[in-house]
């Protein structure tokens, strides 16, 4: 049975659907950001034990801009984890919406149906009341002969 609701349903299961798809990419990008971090931080690691065994080695600039790209990745990272926050509260905002016209269309067919049955045990009624009349009219009619 359809509801006055169904549209509004139709359009939050869409918009739902993009904020799936945009928590997935979040969530990607997010571990992409950490491998990337993780990565660079065990190469500066590396790099500097290297350095440290070779004093001919001078890696102090290599691991300046190598800690500048690590802050910037933790900054990156950072904003892809705010990001997936905002968008993991929306979700739970926009399926608290859905259950709440889902809920409200329910209750719109229970009550049609509710109003159908109550129709349909009136009329049974009337027919019933009907018949009866007609039977004790007939009775009458029958007792007067």
């Amino acid at each position: 049975m359809r509801t006055p609701y169904d549209a509004a349903l139709r359009a939050l299961d869409r918009d739902m659907d993009a904020l799936k798809t945009l928590i997935v990419d979040a969530t990607i990008r997010l571990d992409e950001m950490q491998s990337l971090h993780e990565a660079l931080s065990a190469k500066i690691v590396r790099e500097r034990e290297l350095s440290a065994m070779d004093w001919q080695l001078y890696a102090e600039s290599y691991l300046d801009r190598a800690r500048a790209e690590r802050r910037r990745l933790e900054q990156l990272r950072h904003d892809a984890e705010v990001e997936l926050t905002l968008l993991r509260r929306q979700a739970a905002q926009q399926y608290a919406s859905m259950k709440a016209i889902g809920n409200a269309a329910d209750q719109y067919r229970a009550e049609a149906e509710r109003v159908a049955q109550t129709a349909e045990q009136a009329m049974l009624d009337d027919l019933t009341a009907a018949r009866f009349v007609r039977r004790a009219r007939d009775l009458r009619r029958s007792n007067r002969t």
